[in-house]
């Protein structure tokens, strides 16, 4: 849900309300206004059933329209509308604006456009918004560029943009932060902010558009984003690969002290499910006492990247720890462990939300690997997730032997990630 007014440096965003007729009537006149609509779309009748529909939609439980009143900060002027309007896709909306003519030319639409699509892709969690434009209103093209929108189809004599974050791995994972994770749109890339747990290197990132190339213009951009984010003092970048990238491609990155990662994120649903269970003698539940959370950490500590101190990757997993029991305090999922003897042997979290699942840190303690465990703990959780969720994702590293295990229980290609990770070494 948003908070209203949404407030600007020269606007609000408002509610609609009935007595905004007279003024609604008044800026949707003029003739370069209507010059992209038709002659009944700009009548005064018309103009009421929409201000009527407008009031009518913020009834509606849930809430799928936000026509927002565009208004002056000084004075309260009516100067416009501005909305988003949820499809029938999960976390999708399409976006409008519209601005008297008086009001043209002076930034106030890209101000307001900015600030309500920061809200839908914050608090209403959208992840793809699209605005529908006429061929020939090259203003209106024009704004959503400026606001990050890209082309995306034509219609005949319709031209579709659209603004999205269509990377499943960087979505779920925003997901699982919630409320903690903000994310802002740059010119050329998105900026993932967890102010919460700022040793999160994929939870405070850069999300750029297109492949990273020149070290010295990303690593500026990232320290200009994150200035004042206290405690964040790793560079980490994130992008949807389109071709073939290798580690040999950013060699310089890679001596200035980067790890280059290819990621790959896999979907299982109801149907490619292949079950197959855990082997005899070992236990399957959630953590839930100190001493299994102590544990859990051990596990993890020991299986880390040897570029991590072991005392600052222990304070990240508490982070983690804290961020995991919220979730399941809000009903959201478990981590769960396989035990034999009291001893954890392998552990992985799933958390769900609406229609999407999301497995967290899947390890298995050395002295206890191909026996089986994390086949039958992955295909236990699946079982659980998927009758409540009708999709679950899970992201390995590219070249790790588990790709295979995880093929074998059914799940199935949906998108390769890179990513680039400077932190500082002890």
């Amino acid at each position: 849900m948003l908070t209203l007014p949404l407030v600007t440096p020269r606007l609000q965003l408002r509610d609609f309300c009935a007595s905004d007729q007279a003024a609604y009537r008044q800026l949707r006149l003029g003739s370069a206004f209507g010059q992209h609509y038709a002659a009944h779309q700009l009548s005064p009748d018309f103009s009421d059933a929409l201000l009527q529909q407008f009031i009518a939609q913020q009834q509606a439980t849930p809430r799928r329209a936000w026509q927002l009143a565009i208004t002056l900060a000084d004075g309260g002027t009516l100067v416009g509308s501005v909305g988003l309007r949820y499809t029938s896709l999960a976390g999708e909306a399409q976006f409008g604006i519209e601005l008297g003519e008086a009001y043209w030319g002076q930034g106030y639409a890209r101000e307001a456009g900015a600030a309500l699509l920061h809200a839908g892709f914050n608090p209403l969690g959208l992840h793809r918004v699209e605005a529908d434009t006429h061929a020939a209103n090259l203003p209106a093209q024009r704004l959503a560029t400026s606001l990050g929108f890209v082309p995306s189809r034509q219609e005949g004599d319709r031209h579709i943009l659209a603004l999205s974050l269509d990377m499943p791995g960087v979505l779920s994972e925003r997901k699982l932060l919630g409320a903690q994770a903000r994310l802002n749109r740059h010119a050329g890339y998105w900026q993932l902010a967890t102010p919460a747990q700022p040793d999160f290197y994929f939870g405070n990132l850069l999300l750029p558009d297109q492949a990273p190339l020149q070290r010295d213009v990303w690593e500026a951009r990232f320290d200009a984003a994150f200035a004042g984010h206290a405690g964040v003092q790793h560079r980490t970048l994130l992008w949807a690969m389109e071709d073939e990238d290798c580690a040999a491609r950013y060699q310089p990155w890679l001596d200035a002290g980067y790890q280059y990662m290819e990621t790959v994120a896999l979907l299982l649903t109801r149907d490619s499910l292949r079950p197959t269970r855990l082997p005899a003698g070992h236990t399957l539940r959630p953590l839930a006492s100190e001493n299994d959370w102590q544990q859990w950490a051990s596990l993890l500590a020991a299986s880390r990247d040897p570029g991590h101190d072991e005392a600052g990757y222990r304070r990240f997993l508490g982070g983690l720890q804290q961020r995991y029991l919220q979730l399941e305090h809000s009903g959201h999922g478990h981590v769960w462990g396989v035990f034999a003897g009291g001893q954890l042997q392998a552990s992985a979290g799933l958390f769900t939300w609406q229609a999407l699942g999301r497995f967290q840190m899947v390890a298995t303690a050395p002295a206890a690997r191909r026996l089986g465990l994390a086949s039958g703990l992955i295909s236990a959780l699946a079982e659980w997730g998927l009758a409540r969720v009708p999709r679950l994702v899970i992201v390995a590293d590219a070249h790790y032997h588990a790709i295979d295990l995880y093929r074998k229980l059914g799940f199935v290609h949906a998108s390769r990630e890179a990513s680039l990770c400077w932190w500082p070494r002890h």
